[in-house]
């Protein structure tokens, strides 16, 4: 129990300061290693969203002025509508096929982040695109706790601002991630171990915020993203051939 509750802590640490400094990325990247470490895939996504709607918090509650709120609605219902109905149905899939699932969504993800660095044209902003993102999204949080990609997309084209994009990003994964913690409450993802997990990556999560909010000015995002996406490439590929 010791060593996993070390593991839990490092890599929310590693995740928040990915999220922290990029705007995204908790999710891709603590899934990458959470379902090999936890007792179940469910457990492992339902400590995600919790971790990762922690992080958000700790950003928000820094930047809560600089939020677009006017850009959040549309997509946040969608993904509401949608991820409602897909944690319902999740629960009676195997750990297995999920495992899979997740392999193919981390490598489809790498590669357009690799070929394209999250690069998107207007048609991005308009409503019926922020209806198909938002459900994309929910797909994506509520599978695999990585709900961000989608919404990436959106973030880059509609909101030109560096801070206002942070800021309104963190909102989404702050509401995002309480509406998965109602859906998952009464479906088996928590057990009586998950408020220790979630003490433990806590202290990783202040951490790695606290470090990337002193890098956030002064690394250079392109060549680090590059990383991150190489290495969740890698994983998903392994994650394939398990």
């Amino acid at each position: 129990m010791s060593e996993l509750l070390l593991w839990v802590l490092l890599l929310s640490a590693v995740a928040s300061f990915v999220q922290r400094v990029s705007g995204f990325g908790f999710g891709i990247f603590i899934m990458m290693f959470l379902p090999y470490i936890m007792p179940s895939y469910n457990e492992a996504v339902a400590l995600s969203g919790l971790l990762s709607g922690t992080t958000a918090l700790l950003i928000v509650a820094c930047n809560f002025k600089y939020i677009c709120w006017a850009r959040i609605p549309v997509v946040f219902l969608f993904n509401a509508l949608v991820s409602f109905f897909v944690i319902s149905y999740m629960a009676s899939l195997s750990s297995a096929f999920m495992l899979r699932c997740l392999g193919v969504a981390l490598v489809l993800v790498a590669i357009y982040f690799l070929l394209f660095d999250g690069k998107a044209g207007k048609s991005f902003v308009s409503v019926w695109a922020q209806c198909v993102i938002g459900a994309l999204s929910g797909v994506m949080g509520a599978m695999f706790g990585m709900p961000g990609p989608p919404v990436v997309l959106y973030g880059v084209s509609a909101i030109p601002d560096k801070r206002a994009y942070m800021a309104t990003m963190q909102a989404f994964w702050l509401l995002f991630n309480c509406f998965y913690l109602l859906c998952r409450s009464n479906g088996g993802y928590y057990t009586e171990n998950t408020p220790l997990y979630w003490v433990a990556g806590l202290f990783g999560v202040v951490s790695g915020v606290f470090l990337g909010a002193k890098c956030y000015r002064k690394l250079g995002n392109a060549a680090f993203k590059r990383i991150v996406y190489s290495v969740m490439l890698l994983s998903g590929i392994i994650a394939l051939l398990k």
